[in-house]
């Protein structure tokens, strides 16, 4: 469902990035809003382009610091 939203939407990203004359690597960090229904099928409820990362609970901080981590590394940017 993610790759297929992001699929959807790479030439309106794509020309906005030949406007802005990006030329090198960039990104983007999305949150995705999905519900579960009762036969376990996703449905995509909204994409935010950026999304709060605030924490109101300890699991809510677990999860967004531990993406916060992740989005790091994959950008190459490594703990000391």
């Amino acid at each position: 469902m993610i790759i297929k939203t992001i699929i959807s939407c790479e030439d309106n990203i794509t020309e906005q990035n030949r406007r802005l004359n990006i030329q090198k690597n960039c990104f983007d960090l999305l949150g995705f809003d999905v519900i579960i229904d009762a036969n376990l099928k996703p449905w995509l409820l909204e994409v935010n382009l950026s999304p709060s990362l605030s924490a109101d609970s300890s699991l809510d901080f677990h999860i967004k610091t531990n993406l916060i981590s992740d989005t790091f590394n994959l950008v190459g940017i490594k703990e000391r």
